[in-house]
């Protein structure tokens, strides 16, 4: 019994360095500005920056850390990256982006499969919303998965399955696509408003509503609801979870906090304010918080006063307090997290 415990306890020690080693950094995306900006993950200090021709708002990292994808709603395009220069290398452009008017159908939320094969986009705004699917080998859009249904804002992949979840923060219901198949093997009803979600590596997917405060608990295994945490803040954000399942993070732009959820009792554990609407990211070793938090303003005209400026707001997950907030842009909300080097298969 006590050489096993020695035996995990040595493994699981070795995996934390190795994850504390990985070399990473932040990608915040400022909208009022156009950047896209990138810090180095210890120092915040800006390593690269890159001014697209409208508002970045969501964005994904190729698994070996080479490409960055960068959805541009209102210009109707996706724009790649070169990852470690931020220069651009390509552009994703397509029918599906575009109603018959010319007006944009609001490519936005964006996903990558855990092979870097795919690359999977919401149109929110299209007559019939869907998701456009991109074949990165092929360099060129596969086709277009229509959904039927309203709000979808945001989506992201579970690496251990490849399952893309797809919340639908108007129809108050969940998504579920196979990457392998691209078809829909399920649609879970979620209430409040659901726009966010992120993994665990047990296999549960961790949901953020938007409208009354709550973040659902689903068994990804089963698709049924297994918890709800309520009163977690109020307003609009995102959600993200440590790598290692233990910790979820809910932002809150009413509240202008973040409340930081133990993943095993289920209780909020700490409530970190940011300053207003916020996104947030984990480091790839779980030790910090990465809030990108857009300029806020308290009062009315004349007397305007700003409360907190644009930036990146870093956590200390040890002590659960702000210790950091470095500049990148004037509102940046939205980003992603490039693992130098690559990142590890989860699965």
């Amino acid at each position: 019994m006590i050489r096993s415990f020695v035996v995990v306890a040595a493994l699981s020690l070795a995996f934390r360095v190795g994850v504390q080693a990985q070399e990473h950094t932040v990608i915040a995306l400022s909208h009022s500005d156009h950047t896209v900006h990138q810090l180095d993950g210890n120092s915040g200090r800006i390593v690269n920056q890159f001014e697209a021709d409208n508002q970045p708002h969501e964005s994904i990292v190729s698994p070996d850390g080479n490409t960055i994808f960068v959805a541009i709603p209102q210009a109707g395009h996706v724009v790649i990256l070169d990852a470690a220069t931020l220069q651009e290398k390509g552009r994703i452009d397509t029918e599906y982006f575009h109603r018959s008017d010319g007006t944009s159908t609001s490519p936005h939320g964006i996903a990558i499969t855990s092979d870097g094969n795919k690359v999977y986009i919401g149109v929110e705004r299209a007559k019939i919303p869907g998701i456009v699917i991109y074949g990165v080998r092929e360099d060129r859009v596969l086709g277009k998965l229509d959904v039927h249904l309203e709000g979808g804002h945001f989506l992201a992949i579970d690496p251990r399955t490849d399952k893309l979840y797809y919340p639908m923060r108007s129809d108050n219901r969940v998504l579920v696509i196979d990457t392998r198949t691209d078809r829909v093997e399920n649609i879970i009803p979620v209430e409040g408003g659901p726009v966010g979600v992120d993994f665990t590596p047990n296999g549960e997917a961790w949901i953020h509503s938007d409208y009354d405060g709550s973040v659902t608990v689903l068994d990804t295994r089963t698709g049924e609801v297994i918890d709800r945490i309520e009163r977690t803040g109020t307003g609009a954000g995102r959600i993200a979870v440590t790598p290692d399942g233990r910790y979820a993070a809910s932002t809150r732009g009413g509240s202008k906090d973040v409340a930081i959820i133990d993943t095993r009792t289920r209780e909020v554990v700490a409530r970190v304010n940011v300053g207003g609407l916020g996104f947030p990211l984990f480091s790839p070793d779980g030790t910090k918080l990465y809030v990108m938090t857009s300029t806020t303003y308290t009062g009315s005209p004349p007397d305007v006063q700003l409360e907190a400026s644009g930036g990146v707001t870093v956590i200390d997950m040890r002590t659960m307090t702000a210790v950091a907030r470095h500049r990148s842009g004037v509102s940046p909300f939205g980003g992603s997290i490039r693992y130098v080097g690559g990142k590890a298969s989860s699965r």
